[in-house]
């Protein structure tokens, strides 16, 4: 299957979760991310506002200090988060009024997918947003989905990057990259 089928097959699966076991899922996902960054001199995370029914890791702003995404000149930039945000072209709340980070001063990055394989990679809207600003990105990359939304292998090309980390909610894989 080609990336697109998947994307909108993994889409339109994730949007059918009933909101209960969306919730539950994500308390147990939020159990195992607290456990990956804690492993970690983590302070500063890039992290993502939510659409589609994806993961919500906001509740870390109680512990870190949290990061949201903006698209500027079609790349990705992290900005501070002072609570406010608006709508982009692409339907995803942006920050506004907020302090530019640099990439370097991000300890960790949490990233969305539609779907991750065994190898932690990760499938996510097709843009390339995050594999341009993963490229030379020295941080913790920590991927997040539910653990029906993850296969054996995905499609890939030289650009796509993979996770240190994939956290779902039944388990915390951890990346073999390195080994190879």
């Amino acid at each position: 299957m080609d990336k697109k089928s998947l994307r909108q097959l993994f889409l339109a699966e994730r949007e059918k979760l009933p909101k209960a076991r969306h919730r539950m899922y994500n308390h147990l996902l939020m159990e195992g991310v607290r456990l990956v960054l804690k492993t970690h001199p983590i302070k500063k995370i890039g992290i993502f506002y939510p659409i589609k029914n994806e993961v919500d890791v906001r509740d870390l702003g109680d512990s870190y200090q949290l990061h949201y995404p903006k698209i500027e000149d079609g790349q990705l930039v992290f900005y501070e988060d002072n609570g406010r945000f608006k709508k982009a072209a692409l339907g995803v709340p942006e920050p506004v009024d907020s302090k530019k980070v640099n990439k370097a001063d991000l300890d960790a990055l949490i990233i969305p997918g539609l779907v991750f394989d065994d190898a932690l990679y990760r499938l996510g809207y097709g843009k390339g947003y995050y594999d341009a600003y993963l490229k030379d990105y020295q941080g913790t990359k920590i991927g997040v989905c539910f653990e029906k939304f993850r296969v054996e292998a995905l499609p890939n090309k030289p650009h796509d990057i993979p996770m240190d980390y994939l956290v779902t909610d039944n388990q915390v894989y951890v990346s073999r990259h390195d080994e190879l």
